[in-house]
């Protein structure tokens, strides 16, 4: 039963019983259970990758209680067998001595770097305490959780036990969101985590921006790498010739921001020349003849002056991708946080992949396969949120999910205190510098609160700026709920400690668990063990099975539905593909994509571009030493050769960024013709702060330095990539 917690005075007054009780949670008493000493000599165990969020299968091998080697799964749908560089160095990571090993408080100033090290007891009560008194003066909204990871729906239930509604994943605004919005929009779900598109099978596929290998995920680049080999047409149109252009059978470089230009005069090429599925449009999409009129506007002669691309390359891409259809596809992309524009652009990919009638198709898109398993609870909640959230997510962005939040617009409202106070701050493997927009902006929401927790692995730069700083334990050293995934079958995976901690650490569920408990309130918590026993039986396995296996796969559904003569669901208002958004019209917004240009930067200016790189996660990695190796700890920064030559800059020279307002660390120029002349290009990740992260302290720029902070209209997800720099030689 959910109880309303301590008052502060009744807190205080039981701080002395608490804190004896805190050693004795029932999370830690039944983990410490599950643990079991580590045995001489060597033996193996199952876990799941977070090096990055793919969760690729992973086995542990470790010799005398140490771990020697990770190796991937190979019955895995995630990964079969493969681990990418970040997932071997997993192994550093378990091992780097950089990694806070105990609990701090703050003691200078914020982001001083002046931390006393703590007890367990001793941080779970300062926290506890403070957050009774805000949540006594404000209320439960005036609670925040910013969470990214495996781990991250323990902080959520900590906020969902506290009564605030105000969780954010940032990975909707920051990422997938706009994509997502666009996609339920025409097709009625939304893309979801691990892409739906069937490279494996293709004849020819199309990339818009989605670097896919160097932003890699291990299972979605073997497929990539699985479908050329088998022969696929790849279609590839960047600012940059990345590795995914050296792959491309056609090559397009586009002018920042002119994308949808792109997809719009395809439309329209696509429908003059009838090239289109006219069977799968007049049976399953809406909005067709509106949708003809409209893109008859966009001509290839005025593609090529927006994009810079010629009219014959357009035309050339239409035809390969019409010739191999239904078994291609236009890639929706990942990270659509570019413009403030995005959900409009990936509408547009979304109707032209439609009139190629590439849905629930081999080569095309498939249906991910769910493991049909009703999954219990971890914590019962009786009372969920009543208040509104504060930034609008639901509301004022009406498509934005609730249960995810707008990172950016949330950063805002904190800063600004407005609609109502949010004085505390909960973090959980997330890095606010450097995956939200304006650095400035989160600074002043950080002095703005009464209180900043952050829970994580390193003395990241939002750690650095933290009054209390709560050590997890890394992947390989704690128990996780099981989760189930869903690609082309459904899969349960398993998460087993490889080793005890090395440092004095705890695991995300405990560490919810003990602040619950101090606070005062009396949900529940499961075991994990007791969670998993129960997901298990669910799905029709059992503890020793996923043991030995770590993977259980039910049998495989079927992916491609209408291959095989059933009718394809659109969870549309119309229920069918719509064309035409009835949901965007609805809110007031162009019911049929349209172009809208972005700003272009001054004479002296460079459009500030950044990205993955295929050795590093965020900004989670740049200190791991095996990593560091694969690029020779430098971080480079590509420049146009004819804008570099009039600037004196050579290939291989130092150079810095400015705005203006923020200056960038030293980055190492690559020079050539392969970037688009009105851009630059950077890793993204770099430029830290913190003193707690040396191997890289301030190399490279912090992109949130740098990036715009735009909002999409209907998304409210935020685009990053309206920001400009100058270039200056070191």
């Amino acid at each position: 039963m959910i109880k309303t917690g301590l008052s502060r005075r009744r807190f205080l007054q039981a701080t002395t019983a608490s804190v004896a009780l805190l050693g004795l949670s029932s999370l830690q008493v039944k983990a410490s259970e599950e643990e079991k000493s580590a045995p001489v000599g060597e033996y193996y165990t199952q876990n799941l990758c977070e090096m990055c969020f793919w969760k690729c299968g992973l086995v542990a091998k470790t010799v005398n209680g140490k771990v020697h080697k990770l190796e991937g799964q190979k019955h895995c749908p995630s990964n079969f067998g493969k681990l990418c560089a970040k997932g071997n160095s997993g192994v550093f990571q378990l091992y780097d001595t950089d990694r806070v090993k105990f609990p701090m408080i703050r003691t200078g100033e914020r982001g001083s770097g002046e931390f006393r090290k703590a007890t367990w007891e001793e941080a779970v009560a300062y926290i506890a305490e403070k957050s009774i008194s805000i949540r006594d003066k404000f209320g439960p909204e005036s609670f925040s959780l910013f969470a990214h990871g495996s781990g991250e729906h323990s902080f959520m239930n900590l906020m969902e036990v506290i009564g605030s509604p105000n969780i954010v994943i940032p990975a909707f605004s920051q990422c997938t969101g706009s994509r997502d919005v666009a996609w339920v929009a025409t097709y009625g779900k939304p893309v979801g985590g691990k892409e739906p598109v069937d490279s494996d099978n293709t004849k020819c596929m199309m990339l818009i921006g989605r670097n896919a290998a160097e932003a890699l995920h291990v299972g979605e680049v073997q497929e990539f790498v699985s479908g050329l080999s088998k022969g696929a047409e790849l279609i590839y149109a960047d600012v940059r010739f990345s590795k995914t252009a050296a792959k491309a059978n056609q090559f397009m470089m586009i002018r920042p921001g002119s994308d949808t230009a792109l997809v719009l005069g395809m439309i329209n090429y696509v429908i003059q020349n009838n090239l289109y599925d006219a069977s799968f449009v007049d049976s399953y999409t809406t909005g067709f003849d509106k949708l003809a009129k409209h893109s008859s506007q966009y001509s290839l002669e005025w593609v090529e002056l927006e994009t810079g691309i010629s009219e014959s390359a357009v035309v050339k891409a239409c035809e390969s991708l019409a010739k191999a259809a239904p078994h291609c596809y236009i890639h929706p992309g990942r990270r659509l946080s570019r413009y403030g524009n995005d959900v409009q652009l990936v509408r547009a990919i979304a109707i032209l992949n439609a009139l190629f009638g590439n849905w629930d198709m081999p080569g095309g898109f498939y249906t991910p396969v769910g493991a049909n398993i009703k999954k219990p609870h971890m914590v019962e909640i009786e009372h969920h949120a009543s208040h509104e959230r504060a930034d609008g997510a639901g509301i004022k962005y009406p498509m934005a999910p609730k249960n995810l939040g707008l990172a950016n617009k949330m950063i805002e409202a904190i800063a600004n205190q407005d609609p109502y106070p949010v004085k505390g701050m909960f973090i959980y493997g997330t890095n606010l510098f450097h995956h939200k927009a304006d650095s400035s902006i989160v600074k002043k929401a950080i002095t703005a609160s009464e209180l900043v927790v952050t829970c994580d692995i390193y003395m990241t730069d939002t750690a650095y700026y933290s009054d209390v700083i709560l050590p997890e334990s890394t992947y390989l050293e704690r128990y996780d709920p099981a989760i189930v995934t869903s690609r082309k079958s459904g899969y349960v995976q398993f998460r087993e400690p490889a080793i005890d901690p090395v440092h004095d650490t705890k695991g995300g569920w405990e560490i919810a668990e003990l602040i619950s408990k101090a606070m005062g309130y009396e949900n529940e918590f499961k075991t994990i063990k007791e969670f998993n026993s129960l997901l298990f039986e669910a799905a029709g396995t059992n503890e020793e099975y996923m043991k030995t296996n770590g993977c259980y796969v039910k049998e495989a559904g079927e992916p491609f539905p209408r291959a095989t003569g059933k009718k394809p669901r659109f969870y549309t208002p119309s229920g069918k593909v719509e064309l035409v958004s009835s949901k965007i019209a609805d809110l007031g917004y162009d019911e049929l994509p349209t172009y809208t240009g972005v700003p272009r930067p001054a004479d002296d200016e460079f459009r500030f571009l950044f990205g993955r790189t295929s050795y590093h996660t965020h900004a989670r990695s740049q200190n791991n030493s095996w990593l560091l190796a694969l690029h020779k700890h430098e971080v480079p920064i590509w420049i146009n050769a004819e804008r570099a030559e009039k600037l004196g800059i050579k290939d291989g020279d130092i150079v810095k960024v400015t705005n203006g307002k923020n200056m960038s660390g030293e980055l190492v120029a690559k020079v050539d013709n392969l970037i688009h002349p009105e851009a630059i290009f950077t890793p993204q990740g770099f430029g830290h702060e913190s003193t707690g992260l040396p191997r890289m302290r301030g190399k490279g720029a912090r992109t949130s330095d740098f990036c715009s902070n735009d909002t999409d209209p209907i998304s409210g997800g935020v685009g990053l990539h309206n920001g400009f720099v100058q270039i200056v030689k070191v």
